[in-house]
Parts: structure tokens; sequence; C-alpha cells
């Protein structure tokens, strides 16, 4: 078998097995990163999508910490939302979150915010039906996916929240801060060690996302962060997430084709030093 026809079959597995990759449920991965719970124009969570294919939101489900039962009468279903890798949505959570409460929300907060950033969901019915809920104090965020497996959760509290997912409960520890240390408790910016409760708390893009680390957006700048057009003291990074991206599979497949040209190269430079035989 020659050199280029090994070199081709390498290759053409390396890059299949990275397209494999990119396109695996395991590498398509959602973030529950940012929280407000007390800003002006209304309560919000932004769901990040970092893995490396389009996850469609459409029978996720959420609720906060007053039901944190994957079906329960308190629980929350997104509509239709493909996140593509990379991206952001964001969901207003207490009321009018569908239309016209969206767009006052973004009106709020002015731009980089623009309204195709923002998702919807429908509720429970008779009782809350597509009107969500405020985050209060101590609060938490929870999501699953539409057959009830745990996907992600930020609890802002000083306590564990026991979590029922379809296998069965889980224990949901006080989110850990950038420095060191858990949640601080209260609204979601003075949990996170800010200065005001109308600040959102936000995962630090630098921390891995299965082991996130999130902070109060302390100040404009900070991962994205800008003020609400609405209130200077309302600071988030609603729709803006300033994270790195995981390699693509072209990456990986241009990395695997640096490799084989470095492996030709040795080849030729071995045979040139090989003595002819007479």
């Amino acid at each position: 078998m020659s050199l280029r026809t090994i070199s081709f079959r390498l290759l053409a597995a390396i890059t299949l097995t990275a397209a494999t990759l990119a396109g695996s449920p395991a590498s398509a991965a959602i973030l529950i990163s940012e929280v407000n719970s007390n800003g002006v124009g209304g309560d919000f969570f932004e769901l990040y999508n970092y893995g490396q294919s389009t996850i469609d939101l459409a029978g996720y489900l959420w609720t906060d910490n007053s039901d944190p039962v994957w079906n329960g009468g308190r629980t929350y279903t997104l509509n239709t939302f493909p996140l593509a890798p990379g991206q952001a949505a964001v969901f207003v959570s207490d009321g009018g979150q569908n239309g016209p409460g969206n767009a006052a929300f973004v009106t709020n907060w002015g731009s980089p915010l623009t309204l195709p950033a923002m998702g919807s969901f429908t509720g429970p019915a008779p009782a809350e039906t597509n009107t969500g809920r405020g985050f209060g104090q101590n609060d938490a965020v929870l999501l699953w996916d539409p057959t009830g497996n745990f996907v992600s959760g930020v609890n802002y509290s000083t306590t564990d929240l026991t979590v029922t997912s379809v296998g069965g409960t889980s224990t949901l520890a006080p989110f850990n801060r950038v420095g060191g240390g858990t949640s601080l408790g209260g609204h979601t910016g003075l949990a996170g060690g800010g200065t005001s409760a109308q600040q959102s708390l936000i995962w630090d893009p630098t921390s891995d996302p299965t082991a996130p680390l999130y902070t109060a957006a302390s100040s404009v700048g900070l991962y994205g962060s800008f003020a609400s057009a609405a209130s200077v003291t309302t600071i988030g990074s609603p729709g803006m997430v300033n994270a790195v991206p995981e390699p693509s599979s072209l990456m990986l497949a241009a990395f695997a084709g640096l490799g084989l040209a470095g492996y030709a190269a040795r080849r030729r430079r071995s045979r040139k030093a090989t003595p002819a035989v007479a």
C-alpha cells in the first residue's frame, strides 16, 4: 500500500471522526449562562449552546425552585428556537414574554440586544398560561430536555436544592463563584458578589461550561456586559456571550492534514538518507 493511499485513508478516518464528534449528542450542550432576578424591564434567563450542533429548544422545560420537578404543575415549555453553536437565547420569565413583551424587553435594554435573540414559552394551564413567573431572592432556574433529562441549573440560594428529573432526584448545590466560594444568596447580582440587586448573574466564559463559574455583572464591559437603556444600575449581557468556540471538525481536519504533511516529509527525508543498493 502506497504512502499516498495510507495518508488518504488516515485523513478520511480523522475527518469522519471529527464530523461525528461535532454532530453527536454528547457534544451539543446547553448552559444557563445568565439570570437576572431584579433588573428593570423584567426578570430573565439566558441559554447558551456551547456544543457543535444546532439545538431546537422546542419542548425543553423550565421552572424555578418553587416546584423543581420536570413534569410539575409549574413547569413551562419552550417554543421552537433553533439555537446555533455559540448562540444565546433570552427568555423573559415574568409574564408577557411573547410578542409585545419581548419587544418591550428589547427596548428597555437597548443595543446591542435585538429581537431575534428572544425566545418564548407556554405555561401550564389554566392558572399561569403564558405568564411565567418572576424570580425571587434565593431562587433557581432549572432546565430539562423534552424527555425530562436534567440539562442545566443555576441555584443562587445558599442551600442545596433537590431536583426531580425523569430518572430520579439529584442535588443542585449553590453555584460556584469566580474567585472561589459559592452563592452569597439574595437576588442574582448580590448572590454573585455584586454591588446591586439589579445586576445579572453571568457565566465566566473562560470557565468550563460543564463546571461553570458565575459572577455578578458588576461593571460595564465585563464579559460583554452593558447597562440597560432604562436603568444604568441594571447591568447584564442578555444575548451576548463572549465565549471561545470549541474547535470545529474543519479545524480538526486541518490539524490532521498538517500531521500527514509532516509524516510525508519525514518519509522523504528517510528515503534520501538510505544508501542505494548496488
